[in-house]
């Protein structure tokens, strides 16, 4: 148990929670939330956005636990368990990264322990949003090339010729194409699967997913995988 030092709203229906817990996470690793006794049954992943004096996770309001999210206070009570997951490895390389929606929520701590281990490291930030939306104002203070998409395909804006390494995470079509048109420019891609759990722990089987490896579970031999082990 730990406690909401600030829920905040950052743009229509996401939030940005801030809670009192410290731990040592990796970008990418997520957390199971859980702000209820019985109702809902399942707690909710929510992937690491930040960890500065505490958690920090971006969360969009979409359901009936997320909406139960938005209504905490600073001092209220939260459980929160993790970290989980095998998160995004820290590239030598230049890096581009592609995000939708929610789906941007793992790249802030990503580029922040990017810039740590390697300041000179060039990163580009796509971000495909709706047309009401300005998540890009969350990483303006971060030393990135950030390129912004709303509506339409953020596919259409990449430059995948001349990214090697690509990082996605967002909506599965989205990074279908991010994968297939990668790799007919012979990039790396790696891909951050947003799958429905039931535990984190790899327990329940509820996150398994088809790999070109058999049988997987996301929550722990992902949510970070190779793109061709999920789309070959």
């Amino acid at each position: 148990m730990t406690r909401v030092i600030y829920n905040k709203k950052v743009d229509e229906n996401y939030y940005l929670l801030k809670v009192e817990e410290s731990k040592k996470v990796s970008p990418g690793q997520f957390f199971m939330l859980r702000a209820w006794e019985n109702y809902p049954t399942l707690s909710r992943p929510i992937s690491i956005f930040n960890e500065d004096e505490g958690l920090e996770f971006l969360y969009q309001v979409i359901g009936r636990g997320t909406e139960m999210l938005r209504s905490l206070k600073a001092g209220d009570d939260i459980k929160i368990f993790g970290p989980y997951g095998r998160g995004f490895d820290l590239p030598d390389s230049d890096l581009a990264m592609v995000g939708g929606g929610v789906g941007v929520a793992p790249f802030y701590y990503l580029t922040r322990k990017i810039k740590e281990k390697n300041p000179k490291s060039k990163i580009t930030f796509y971000i495909g949003e709706d047309e009401n939306l300005c998540l890009e104002n969350l990483f303006k203070n971060l030393d990135i090339d950030l390129r912004v998409k709303k509506g339409g395909f953020i596919t259409d804006l990449v430059d995948f010729k001349n990214h090697k390494l690509i990082y996605t995470c967002g909506p599965n079509i989205m990074m279908e194409k991010v994968y297939e048109c990668g790799k007919n420019h012979g990039s790396e891609i790696f891909v951050s699967l947003d799958l429905r759990m039931g535990c984190g722990l790899g327990a329940c089987l509820s996150c398994s997913v088809d790999t070109k490896n058999g049988r997987k579970r996301s929550c722990k031999e992902g949510p970070v995988f190779r793109g061709g082990d999920i789309y070959e």
